[in-house]
């Protein structure tokens, strides 16, 4: 099993729908069973991706403060990912799963080992953005961080913030390792395409080569809740979460 945590450092910068895409591009690449998604964000959105109803409130959030596992709440979708919904929770119970979370560093591992999780080959974590519990939890447990960016500066400030928490968990995990990616990508934009040449230029193979371009038919699949790849086969940001996949399976089995 490898973990991923796809983490960001400003809110905005569609890091759940890269999450929920690259999952899906992953599943293609791997295999039916062999991928799931953990949403560790109190919005509760990843699972709109993988067509859950809406009818369905419980998530890992209310189960955890109840002493129960994740496994009941995990949700199988047609999609080849298997989804653990955050769940709708009041502010008590948010502020309850929060402090469970701050007394027990290893309960998410610990969760995705007793909920199954431990038998996919790749486990992704979508985290709230900034500092966080959330994010403590998620690079405690993650083999690999996957940062996304926008191509502007606004993410290009963030980026010192985000190298000082890196380093803070890799002087812990030696083997820790972390990727940036480049989400909704105006090709016809100098000054963001200006962006990602300087960020590679500092970060080099750190840098995912791929980026994912800007794409009318990801907001349009998530309103018909379902992965891009689905919904669009043959849109652009289709082609890049498929060579993206390619490229982290190729990573992931170094």
């Amino acid at each position: 099993m490898i973990v991923i945590a796809v983490i960001s450092m400003k809110g905005g910068v569609g890091k759940t729908s890269a999450t929920a895409n690259i999952a899906a591009a992953l599943a293609k690449q791997l295999g039916q069973g062999a991928v799931g998604v953990i949403d560790l964000d109190p919005q509760n959105s990843l699972r709109l991706h993988f067509g859950q109803s809406n009818a369905v409130t419980t998530g890992l959030s209310s189960q955890s403060v109840q002493g129960v596992g994740w496994r009941e709440v995990m949700y199988q979708s047609e999609y080849g990912v298997d989804c653990v919904p955050y769940g709708d929770v009041t502010e008590s119970g948010r502020e309850a799963f929060e402090a469970l979370l701050e007394e027990q560093p290893d309960f998410v591992y610990q969760q995705i080992l007793h909920a199954g999780l431990s038998e996919k080959r790749v486990v992704l974590i979508d985290t709230p953005p900034g500092p966080s519990v959330y994010l403590r939890q998620a690079t405690n447990c993650a083999d690999l961080a996957i940062a996304v960016l926008l191509a502007d500066g606004g993410s290009y400030a963030t980026i010192p913030a985000m190298e000082a928490w890196l380093a803070e968990v890799q002087a812990e995990r030696p083997d820790f390792q972390s990727l940036y990616l480049f989400n909704q990508v105006d090709g016809m934009n100098t000054l963001g395409l200006d962006v990602i040449e300087v960020v590679r230029s500092h970060l080099g193979k750190r840098v995912i080569k791929n980026v994912i371009h800007s794409d009318e038919a990801v907001a349009e699949a998530l309103a018909f809740q379902q992965p891009v790849s689905i919904y669009a086969p043959h849109s652009q940001s289709t082609r890049d979460l498929d060579n993206i996949a390619k490229q982290l399976a190729l990573y992931l089995a170094q």
